[in-house]
């Protein structure tokens, strides 16, 4: 019997900087990944710049300092996408942010009390001198919430550079633990524009020079979709494309059509994104691209397409393609 998804798991060694403390306390469980899209929100379709963590969908959960910081700014907005925010700013030159909140901590909370009262509910951006207001790692910063873009509270957190151009991906700076019931699914596969099913081995016809190929996968937990960490397309046993959402520089907040088909969605309930394994809109995310030099394929080509999740666990798909 022919199986849908061929699902090859490769144990590597994770070697994982744990530059900073989870910023929440208990069993962290990672609910959203970095560079995942999304298209909803006041400010247009765009990247998760973040991730998402549990908080069991409950407000009011403290939301903890990721590492001994001042504070930068705190936002004032329950509309925006991020909704309130609070920044700060730490020794190792990088920068925390954290979303979604229902409230400030006690530290601060007189001062956005203070500032709502006399301008209103309004956007509120309040910028605070340097090294003025220290959190401690652990310290409470603000408690979790659904302000802004948030289907449930939960607890949203971002690692950024110093000047706010460059976004990391936080799993590269928590020890976040892969759940037992985590599993890597495909759930679809387009080839020149049309929907397939995946299956293992199977023969593909395609048009063209090469194909443009598209695929929605993800790592379930749960009822969440967790985006991959790194995709690498192999024609004929060579490396020719490379998608890794490491980082995503803050000038491509919107250019989510560079890696993604434009049939994709997410508005909180429902996730369906396909990653284009083919040059379209240019994106630093894209960190190899070699069909510019392929020319014409063969007639029949094999496909091997490398899928990593953000534990650095690998799956390999395998098909075949035939020019029609």
């Amino acid at each position: 019997m022919r199986r849908s998804v061929l699902m090859v798991l490769i144990i590597l060694p994770v070697f994982v900087l744990a530059t900073f403390v989870p910023p929440v306390d208990g069993q962290l469980l990672i609910t959203s990944s970095f560079g995942e899209f999304r298209g909803t929100g006041n400010r247009g379709p765009h990247f998760h710049m973040g991730a998402d963590f549990s908080t069991q969908m409950r407000a009011g959960v403290p939301i903890l300092a990721a590492a001994d910081g001042w504070l930068v700014r705190v936002e004032i907005d329950e509309d925006d996408i991020y909704g309130n925010v609070v920044v700060l700013q730490h020794e190792n030159g990088m920068r925390t942010l954290y979303a979604h909140l229902s409230d400030f901590s006690e530290k601060i909370r007189g001062i956005v009390n203070s500032v709502v009262s006399e301008f209103g509910r309004r956007r509120i951006v309040v910028e605070f001198p340097e090294r003025t207001v220290w959190f401690k790692a652990k310290e409470t910063v603000g408690y979790s919430g659904q302000t802004g873009e948030a289907a449930q509270p939960h607890c949203h957190f971002e690692v950024r550079n110093a000047d706010e151009t460059l976004h990391y991906d936080p799993t590269d700076f928590l020890l976040v633990p892969k759940p037992s019931d985590a599993r890597f699914t495909v759930r679809g596969l387009i080839i020149d524009g049309e929907k397939q099913t995946y299956t293992e081995g199977k023969v593909y016809k395609f048009r063209g020079d090469w194909p443009k190929i598209a695929l929605d996968a993800v790592t379930i937990i749960g009822r969440n979709n967790i985006g991959m960490k790194s995709l690498k397309l192999y024609l004929n046993n060579s490396l020719v494309y490379h998608i890794n959402f490491s980082e995503i520089h803050a000038n491509e907040f919107n250019n989510v059509w560079a890696v993604y088909t434009e049939d994709s969605i997410s508005d909180g309930y429902r996730y369906a994104a396909y990653y284009k394994l083919y040059p379209d809109k240019g994106s630093r995310i894209v960190k190899l691209n070699k069909f510019p030099e392929l020319g014409q394929l063969p007639s029949r080509v094999n496909v091997v397409i490398v899928c990593e999740d953000i534990w650095k666990t690998e799956y390999e798909l395998r098909f075949v393609l035939e020019r029609r």
